[in-house]
């Protein structure tokens, strides 16, 4: 027995998280997410298992809250290779610094409210809307020619804090299709959104600590809902792979950079709704 589960199921355990963090890492890197879009549907599985006697209605909090908790150390790696490229819209990141926070605020106090089928309708509803955007939009459809200013990015930085702490993510799903109707490069978009992934991952990965503090039946070594073990098996596997995936985004051309993000988001909305409707 290890931490009360049994050894063989605690290396498969294990094994499904190492995997798990570095394709996430990597998709991190190449599409400036935080990489939850992967580790929220693989957690979720891992934690509905049950194991140290942990009750499968926290399986859902237990995989956003550790998500985000992943995302801080991945979203800083990412930001720092694409701050490096020099593609980053920093003034746009400035107008984000407060809104962004305050977004994921409103989405903490959200989250004490929606139950597990909840939060997945959330991340499946979010991830299809976006993944059909991505896909069938075409790259000349802007709202305006170029990012806005105050108000309007200051709004849409509480609405990508919001969604995105709901769905376990960094940012950058919902970050890219706003700036890219905004008439923002996606490459560029996707720079931006890795900086936004700090502004999000910190306060929420902080936040769902809080919101889960009293709950009972959690796996071994949880604080609140985020588990520490996960953490230290998942954390150095996403900091290796997420700047590899960073400088391979400004080596593929951007519309292939748009159609792989798009089915990605598909196929993982698809699994949402499939565990949601189906079990």
């Amino acid at each position: 027995m290890i931490l009360g589960i049994p050894a063989s199921d605690f290396l498969l355990f294990v094994g499904v998280m190492a995997c798990g963090a570095a394709l996430a890492g990597f998709v991190a890197g190449l599409f400036g997410v935080g990489g939850g879009v992967v580790m929220v549907p693989i957690l979720t599985e891992l934690f509905a298992l049950g194991l140290g006697g942990s009750s499968i209605e926290h399986a859902q909090h237990l995989a956003v809250g550790t998500s985000l908790a992943i995302i801080v150390p991945t979203s800083i790696r990412s930001a720092r290779a694409h701050y490096a490229s020099g593609t980053m819209d920093l003034d746009l990141l400035r107008r984000y610094l407060v809104f962004v926070p305050a977004g994921v605020v409103l989405g903490l106090y959200l989250a004490t409210i929606l139950d597990a089928r909840g939060l997945g309708a959330v991340f499946g509803g979010i991830a299809l809307s976006v993944g059909l955007y991505q896909l069938f939009a075409s790259s000349n459809l802007h709202v305006v020619k170029q990012v806005p200013g105050t108000p309007v990015a200051q709004v849409a930085g509480v609405a990508i804090g919001t969604s995105s702490t709901l769905m376990g993510i960094g940012g950058g799903v919902v970050n890219n299709v706003f700036m890219s109707l905004c008439g923002a490069d996606i490459k560029r978009a996707i720079a931006t959104s890795s900086g936004v992934g700090v502004l999000i991952s910190i306060p929420a990965a902080l936040g769902f600590v809080a919101i889960g503090w009293d709950q009972t039946q959690l796996p071994p070594l949880s604080l609140g809902y985020v588990n520490f073990p996960t953490l230290a098996f998942m954390i150095p596997f996403t900091i290796v792979m997420a700047p590899i995936g960073a400088r391979l985004t400004h080596r593929l051309p951007g519309a292939l950079t748009k159609r792989l993000f798009s089915a990605f988001l598909i196929v993982a909305s698809l699994r949402a709704f499939w565990k949601l409707f189906v079990g």
